[in-house]
């Protein structure tokens, strides 16, 4: 089973969501890639520092990353897939997606 995160960040804190709902992924046993997309560029002063390390750390989302995957979740302007706002939703959350796309995928649930 194949999950993408991918997430729009600036500040941090959908970056968090998105880390939340990778280990709830994670907890239903499947692979993972954190993806985040590309900023403006603009330069925001309050947000530099967490800009700066997301740039390195991230690489935008690929074609292939797409094709790898079995289910996305999407995290942006403080929520994950428009429904988790904290860390414990968004791990619900992603275990939840995950478990149920393994069971449309094999006809049988396994946890």
């Amino acid at each position: 089973m194949n999950v993408l995160v991918i997430f729009s960040c600036n500040s941090g804190a959908t970056e968090e969501l998105a880390l939340a709902a990778a280990v709830g992924a994670v907890q239903a046993r499947a692979n993972i890639r954190m993806r985040r997309l590309p900023d403006s560029g603009e330069d925001i002063p309050e947000c530099r520092e967490a800009l700066e390390r997301m740039r390195r750390e991230y690489v935008p989302p690929a074609k292939a990353d797409v094709v790898w995957a079995d289910a996305v979740i999407i995290g942006e302007r403080g929520k994950i897939c428009g429904v988790a706002t904290n860390p414990a939703d968004a791990t619900a959350y992603a275990l939840q997606i995950t478990i149920d796309t393994r069971t449309l995928k094999t006809g049988f649930a396994q946890k």
